[in-house]
């Protein structure tokens, strides 16, 4: 048996990873954004999106590309629950088709109510002033960050009023049973999120996808390697789903083996299995999710 070290880095936690680099001698060297360098056998890249992690390995990253879908969301949070709603499920209200939209809502563990409009980029022609904005109209250069999921923040009282006050109209227009539910203190938190982006992973052969390297020694999880749009609801599930086929690939290796403690190559050999057969799983869940986020026109 053989120590061995395994780094997890998740996005939003702690300090971030600036890069990893493999050395022949020290293994893998993983770089923070603090400047600490650590060494380790393995490390699994929980970082997002724009994962570091990925876009340090070559193999891996040669695979990815952010597509940008034909719809974005406005989103705001209700500081209570509409009476009747249950806490354990997620709620789809579907206007008139042609208002080119539909509404996710969720309920909040402390008991207030998440509000996602899903707007294809149709809906733009009857609601011009949804508009996302720009990263030229924004002046940012948060592109390839977290940051790129919103649109710029409203810069005046008056701009965050007129926002609210055009939603209310809509939801009162469009939705008027739901609009009686709600906390009208939801539309004073709303805001525009960017187009909606997800990460497609691909190859010649959708087959040879792979969210490991050959060698077994860097893994991808969540949205680092399949990231989706939230069209589905399925983001946070799928990625806690990976986490368990990770761990399930390490421990079926370990029983084969025999082994009541794991050595290197068997963790290496759990994450190569992991990483060639989880995308057969994951890719058809990321297109049905970004099917919904195209506007069809009913024949």
């Amino acid at each position: 048996m053989y120590k061995y070290q395994i780094y997890n880095f998740p996005c939003g936690c702690g300090v971030g990873v600036k890069k990893v680099v493999k050395d022949d001698e020290l293994g893998i060297c993983v770089h923070l954004e603090d400047g600490t360098v650590i060494s380790a056998t393995h490390v699994i890249g929980a970082d997002g999106k724009w994962s570091n992690v990925r876009q340090s390995s070559q193999p891996l990253n040669s695979q990815a590309r952010i597509v940008t879908c034909p719809s974005f969301g406005v989103h705001m949070n209700s500081p209570t629950l509409p009476k009747g709603f249950k806490t354990d499920g997620t709620y789809i209200i579907n206007p008139p088709k042609e208002c080119m939209f539909y509404i996710i809502a969720s309920p909040h563990p402390s008991g207030g109510l998440s509000i996602s409009l899903v707007c294809y980029d149709e809906t733009l022609s009857r609601y011009p002033w949804l508009e996302p904005t720009s990263h030229e109209e924004s002046g940012d250069n948060t592109e390839g960050a977290w940051d790129d999921q919103y649109s710029a923040l409203l810069d005046t009282m008056e701009s965050e009023k007129q926002l609210s006050q055009h939603l209310q109209n809509i939801f009162r227009e469009e939705v008027p049973e739901f609009f009686k539910l709600i906390d009208k203190e939801a539309f004073r938190s709303a805001h525009v999120n960017r187009r909606t982006s997800w990460l497609q992973m691909s190859e010649t052969d959708r087959n040879n996808v792979a969210y490991s390297t050959k060698d077994g020694k860097i893994a991808l999880i969540g949205d680092a390697a399949h990231s989706m749009t939230p069209s589905l609801g399925e983001g946070c599930n799928t990625a806690l789903e990976s986490a368990v086929k990770l761990v399930d690939s390490v421990s079926s290796v370990m029983n084969e083996k025999g082994e009541s403690t794991c050595s290197v190559d068997s963790l290496s050999e759990g994450f190569a299995r992991y990483g060639s057969t989880r995308p057969k799983e994951c890719i058809p869940v990321q297109e049905e999710s970004q099917a919904r986020n195209i506007f069809r026109k009913a024949k």
